[in-house]
């Protein structure tokens, strides 16, 4: 089983004038696409051969769009039969070596 799990910083996303639906809804669009289950708000899940690629390309396709998205983030984690990612660390790690420091603010 792999799951996609936000956790969004309610403080920050009310600040800036969002909704933890409105955040979490690109992610929605793309489940609905690849048939990904929400069996609890903001926990993305899929079984099968295709399951790890099909959710963990959201990760890139979102910051792509809005390289701000992590910050209205406490927990974005990838997990793949138990073994957990922290996707916001990743993606920093990533950006920090693949892109210029304008991009993340």
């Amino acid at each position: 089983m792999v799951s996609l799990t936000f956790v969004f910083n309610q403080k920050k996303i009310k600040e800036m004038g969002y909704t933890e639906d409105e955040l979490l809804q690109p992610m929605r669009e793309h489940a609905k696409k690849y048939e990904i289950d929400e069996p609890e708000k903001g926990v993305f899940c899929k079984d099968g051969e295709h399951a790890l690629c099909e959710i963990s390309m959201f990760v890139p396709e979102i910051i792509d769009e809005d390289p701000q998205y992590m910050n209205f983030l406490d927990v974005w984690t990838l997990d793949v039969d138990g073994e957990k990612e922290n996707c916001i660390e990743e993606t920093y790690k990533w950006l920090r070596k693949h892109q210029s420091k304008a991009v993340l603010g």
